[in-house]
């Protein structure tokens, strides 16, 4: 499952810096995970593989069918942690990145070869395993040329939005991270691709992180392609999660987006709704809110402010927003 999020700007720092981080511990800039799997056949080797058996609770052999990047013997051992293990199924076939190193900053490369052996890597950020169910869809992806071939990107962008809409945890992790960190795919939305995203959305059984990560997305589509189905989504949101969160998970950062959605495809009618936030227990949630609710009616926005300002149970941060909304500072002279 993946590694829950202790603060909302912890999350978006994370993600929008998505760092790749395995048994090497690599730690460089980068962008969208499937490009960052694929960058570097020295350090990350990917392949197509089959499960033979598991030799420990941690540690599972693997045929490789088919290599994608970098070299691969016949047979690997990886080790992963005893969750993803679990899961694994002998006989299954997956799409699997590893590497045979790790970090050591003596070393002028800054790697050596890993004394355990191999291990699955992990992209840090969503905080997934690199083990992937193999699919028609996962298999395209991670062909050689794919991602980077600009001809390819309404094929892509069809494979991410199919695969999204398979019940593979670690693999909706990835494509719910590639489609947000992969703007370009968003200019090549249609009502068909929109419709797809709108279903996905509907899925029940979608965890927080990635709804979130797919109702970002939505947001940079054109507006004809919203629709009134976006804006429902975001208040069905807030309706469900209310304002008291676990704040270790990824539900404030959702909700932090329903409220930014409804900014951007709500209506004043909204600003009831929205009103609820500023009594969060998580600060950010209640900021969003407040700047939803003062851009789509300045006055209702401030008759709510004054409304929660009497209430001794908001977010002493939330308080200090508030009250300066409602007297803000005057503007600073030049040379005062």
């Amino acid at each position: 499952m993946d590694a829950p999020a202790s603060s909302i700007n912890g999350f978006t720092g994370l993600l929008l810096g998505l760092l790749l981080s395995g048994p090497a511990g690599a730690a460089r800039p980068l962008g969208p995970p499937i490009e960052e799997l694929l960058a570097d056949p020295e350090l990350i080797r990917i392949a197509s593989v089959t499960a033979l058996e598991k030799t420990d609770s941690q540690t599972i052999r693997f045929a490789v069918r088919k290599r994608v990047s970098g070299e691969a013997p016949d047979e690997v051992l990886l080790r992963t942690d005893a969750a993803t293990a679990a899961t694994v199924v002998v006989g299954s076939r997956y799409v699997v990145a590893w590497s045979h190193l790790r970090k050591n900053r003596r070393f002028r490369e800054g790697y050596e070869t890993d004394p355990d052996g191999p291990a699955i890597a992990k992209v840090r950020g969503p905080g997934t395993v690199a083990l992937f169910e193999q699919t028609p869809e996962i298999s395209y992806l991670f062909s050689p040329g794919v991602v980077g071939d600009p001809a390819q990107a309404e094929r892509q962008l069809d494979a991410l939005l199919e695969q999204m809409g398979r019940a593979d945890p670690r693999s909706r992790s990835l494509v719910a991270s590639q489609l947000l960190l992969r703007p370009d795919l968003s200019a090549k939305m249609d009502q068909r691709r929109a419709a797809k995203l709108e279903s996905l959305l509907a899925l029940d059984e979608l965890i927080p992180q990635h709804r979130d990560l797919l109702l970002q997305t939505a947001l940079r589509m054109d507006a004809e392609l919203q629709g009134r189905w976006l804006a429902e989504t975001f208040r069905k949101v807030i309706i469900q999660y209310g304002t008291q969160y676990d704040l270790s998970s990824f539900v404030p950062a959702l909700v932090l987006t329903a409220a930014r959605g409804l900014q951007q495809t709500g209506d004043a009618g909204d600003v009831e709704l929205l009103s609820t936030l500023l009594y969060s227990n998580n600060p950010g949630v209640a900021k969003a809110a407040l700047a939803a609710m003062d851009s789509l009616d300045r006055g209702a926005a401030a008759a709510k402010v004054e409304q929660a300002l009497r209430r001794d149970w908001i977010h002493t941060e939330t308080r200090r927003a508030l009250n300066r909304y409602r007297d803000p500072p005057e503007p600073t002279r030049p040379g005062s």
